[in-house]
Parts: C-alpha cells; sequence; structure tokens
C-alpha cells in the first residue's frame, strides 16, 4: 500500500504540470510597440444652439445648423418665437440663436465674430445678424470682443420691402434660402 500512495503522490502533481504546459500552449501570446508623436496645436471650435426664447433650429449643436422662419408677411400668423415689427416701406422678422465658441491653446481672452452670406439676396430683402447688415461680397465684423465657452445670444432678423416685385419688392411667394459663413477669429 505504501507503494501505491507513492506513485499517487508522484503522478498527480506530474499531471497537474502537464495540465498547465497544455494550457499555455494553447493560449499563445505575442507582443508589439507603437511609438506616439503629438503636437498640441491651438484652435477654435464653433457650434451653432437654438436660443430657449427662438426659432428651434435645424442640426442645434453642431457648427453647420439651420433657421426656417417659415411664411412671413408684414400681416397674419408668423411661427414660434418669430417677432415682426412694421415699418414704414418694409417689415422685419426676427428670432434669436446662439453662438458657443471654444479656444484651446491660445492666450486670447475673446473673439471676433463675421458673418458673410454665400449668395446675394433678392431686390428687397436684407438680413442682419445684431443689427449688421450682411452682403455677399465681404465678410463683415458683427461683434468684436465675445467671450468664450459660453452660449452667446444673436438676433437674426431678415428686413423685406413692402414694395411690389419688380418696384423694389421681392418676389412673392417663393422662397428665399441662404447660408450664412460665421467666422471666430481669436483677438
Amino acid at each position: 500500500m505504501n507503494l501505491r500512495k507513492t506513485i499517487r503522490v508522484f503522478v498527480l502533481p506530474a499531471l497537474a504540470a502537464i495540465g498547465a504546459l497544455s494550457a499555455a500552449a494553447q493560449n499563445p501570446s505575442a507582443s508589439g510597440s507603437l511609438s506616439v508623436q503629438l503636437q498640441n496645436g491651438s484652435g477654435l471650435q464653433m457650434v451653432l444652439y437654438s436660443d430657449p426664447s427662438g426659432v428651434t433650429l435645424g442640426n442645434s449643436g453642431t457648427a453647420s445648423a439651420s433657421l426656417a422662419f417659415g411664411n412671413v408677411s408684414a400681416y397674419g400668423a408668423l411661427s414660434t418665437n418669430v417677432t415682426r415689427t412694421n415699418g414704414t416701406g418694409s417689415f422685419t422678422v426676427s428670432t434669436p440663436f446662439d453662438i458657443n465658441v471654444q479656444v484651446s491653446g491660445l492666450g486670447s481672452p475673446s473673439y471676433t465674430l463675421s458673418g458673410e452670406l454665400s449668395t446675394a439676396l433678392p431686390t428687397g430683402v436684407t438680413l442682419e445678424v445684431d443689427s449688421v447688415t450682411l452682403s455677399n461680397t465681404v465678410s463683415t465684423p458683427i461683434q468684436k470682443a465675445e467671450p468664450y465657452g459660453s452660449n452667446v445670444s444673436h438676433t437674426l432678423s431678415a428686413v423685406i420691402s413692402t414694395s411690389a416685385s419688380g418696384s423694389g419688392g421681392p418676389p412673392t411667394g417663393s422662397t428665399i434660402t441662404t447660408t450664412i459663413n460665421f467666422v471666430a477669429t481669436a483677438n
């Protein structure tokens, strides 16, 4: 019986060692390395947001949003959060929207916001941001010392002539579309 106990004592540890070697052979490993290089750059990021008291922007929270005034006229109902002011020879529809500019790697305390239209508007229509008239020929400064890192409210206004089409007024019944290209420049 001592011989059987001795064999069992030696056989069980030997089988355990073989099992461990077998498991290691079934799970081979490899190694590698990755050399990483980067250069910390500086930059600005602009994001457009719906203002709580303005028209809901399409794609709000991105750098490429859209704003639809809907059907507008000097009289009658307007879309929610669009206001109208009637003047002599024209009316103005307005709504607020927000711009948030983030900064990284710059010592700049503020930025200048400029805007330019992508296309010319028809006769009798002008677009303004914060009462600054925009054109499609030059980028126009809108605000000169805007703070970074917070939603800043701006007002988009369309000033529309009440003159008849062909007499200084825009065509009626047609959709007017353009894009405002905003640029934030570090001060």
